[in-house]
C-alpha cells in the first residue's frame, strides 16, 4: 500500500487557494446566464400572465350570461336597461346580479361599457384586465373577442 500525501505546505496552499472564492470571470459568467434566462423568462410570464387575465374576464362573461338567463326564466323578460353593475339593479329596481358576481366583475374585467336590449337580444359589451384591454361582446349565443 502506497500513501501519497502532499506535505503540510502544499495541502495548505491548495485549501487557502480554494477557499478564497469564485473568480471575477466565474462571477461576470454566472450573472450573464442568469440574466439570459431572465431575458427569457419574464417575457414568458407577463404572456401567461395576460393570457390568465383574458381567460378570467371570458368566464365572468359566461357567468354573466347565464346570470341574464336566469333572470329571463325568473321574470319572463330580461333586464330592462340599463344595468347599474355597481349595484346589480336594472333601471325598474330589480336585483339582476348577486354580491358574488358583482365582486368578480369588477375584479375580473377592466371595464362594461354597456348592455342593451332589442326585444329577446341583449347585447353586453365589455373590456377585459389584460394588457391589451381586450374587447368582449356577449350576446345569448356568442361570446366574441
Amino acid at each position: 500500500m502506497h500513501n501519497q500525501s502532499l506535505p503540510d505546505s502544499q495541502h495548505q496552499g491548495r485549501i487557502s487557494r480554494r477557499a478564497r472564492g469564485f473568480t471575477l470571470v466565474e462571477l461576470i459568467v454566472i450573472v450573464a446566464i442568469i440574466g439570459a434566462l431572465a431575458a427569457i423568462a419574464i417575457p414568458a410570464y407577463y404572456s401567461y400572465v395576460n393570457k390568465a387575465k383574458l381567460t378570467v374576464a371570458i368566464s365572468t362573461m359566461s357567468t354573466i350570461r347565464k346570470t341574464l338567463e336566469s333572470f329571463s326564466i325568473d321574470h319572463g323578460e330580461f333586464p330592462e336597461p340599463p344595468i347599474n353593475f355597481a349595484t346589480g339593479l336594472d333601471n325598474l329596481g330589480r336585483s339582476v346580479f348577486p354580491s358574488m358576481l358583482l365582486d368578480n366583475i369588477n375584479n375580473d374585467l377592466f371595464s362594461i361599457d354597456s348592455y342593451t336590449l332589442i326585444g329577446q337580444d341583449y347585447t353586453v359589451t365589455a373590456k377585459a384586465k389584460d394588457s391589451d384591454h381586450t374587447a368582449l361582446t356577449l350576446t345569448p349565443q356568442t361570446l366574441n373577442y
